[in-house]
């Protein structure tokens, strides 16, 4: 009962400007009683049939004429879309999108990285806190690249996050570093997202680059497509804070972009800033709700033919008159 009555409460017509027409129906009945056509017989008085007269138990015309009558309004009420909302639905803007450039270079096989009080692989780290960045942000549309001596898309963007984290395992380190080849590739991919936001998240341990074409380059380039790129470095706790970052090559790349420099030595320090970034990148614009309505058109037209059915059927077998 609650249910309906909450549903009853969202009853709206969409073409509401055809609902004055109903006020001409009293009208045009009152019009029809008083200019109706006189009967086809005359008599001189009706006092001559008086007596052999007698009163009918109900107005056959009456009935017609209602039937006809209700069978208008039902069908003023249809064209007017009666509707009820059916809820509620997102547009296609939920979130925004990122792509990941990850270094899968030879120097990402280093264990110096804790899982569980566990040495591991830098590679192995890097892949378990992505995977709880992912599963954090379940609205953006995500997607990996990977690079080492080459460039290699792992995924396009996409919201099948359980498989991208999947897919992502699959990987393994190769040889050589090229991030400017996996920023190029994510730029191409994320150029079809107009009007929305775009980020890369570039992790590297690299401070020299030896494969590819300078990232420096390619972040002027993609600076002008209004992507931002975040570089998060993975370096020894010996160098924490010695990067000079006027001479770093890789250092300029968030510097061009508008992102932001980080720098790491640890899983804890990679958690750490994935956090940061997850605070920094919500998505900027509203979330607009479209309402969907349930059209109730039907439920008035159906009932407005049975109507004119029954009255064409009564008018020509039971109550059907001479002219």
């Amino acid at each position: 009962m609650n249910d309906l009555l909450a549903l009853l409460q969202t009853f709206r017509f969409a073409h509401w400007w055809w609902l004055p027409l109903i006020l001409l129906i009293p009208l045009w009945a009152w019009l029809r009683g008083k200019f109706a056509p006189i009967a086809a017989v005359q008599f001189s008085s009706s006092k001559l049939l008086q007596a052999a007269s007698r009163k009918p138990r109900f107005g056959r015309g009456a009935i017609l004429l209602t039937l006809r009558l209700v069978a208008l309004l039902l069908l003023l009420l249809a064209i007017a879309r009666p509707q009820v909302e059916k809820g509620l639905s997102d547009d296609d803007a939920k979130g925004i999108n990122i792509m990941m450039v990850l270094d899968f270079s030879g120097t990402m096989k280093q264990k110096d990285f804790l899982l569980d009080n566990k040495k591991v692989p830098r590679f192995e780290a890097l892949i378990k806190v992505i995977g709880d960045f992912i599963k954090d942000r379940p609205r953006d549309r995500i997607g990996v690249v990977k690079f080492d001596a080459d460039a290699f898309l792992v995924s396009p963007l996409t919201l099948d996050h359980d498989w991208l984290v999947k897919r992502l395992k699959e990987e393994k380190p190769g040889s050589g570093t090229a991030p400017g080849s996996g920023l190029l590739i994510a730029a191409e991919h994320l150029l079809p997202a107009t009007n929305q936001t775009k980020i890369c998240i570039l992790v590297s341990d690299a401070e020299q680059v030896n494969r590819g074409p300078p990232p420096a380059d390619v972040a002027r380039a993609i600076a002008l497509l209004d992507i931002k790129v975040h570089f998060i470095q993975i370096v020894d706790f010996k160098d924490m804070g010695t990067l000079n970052r006027e001479n770093n090559e890789m250092a300029q790349i968030p510097k061009l972009t508008g992102g932001q420099l980080f720098q790491v030595a640890d899983t804890a320090g990679l958690k750490s800033v994935y956090k940061q970034i997850d605070l920094l990148e919500k998505a900027d614009f509203k979330e607009n709700k479209q309402k969907n309505y349930r059209e109730l058109m039907v439920w008035f037209c159906v009932p407005a033919l049975l109507l004119v059915l029954g009255e064409l059927l009564l008018t020509n077998t039971l109550w059907r008159r001479l002219p």
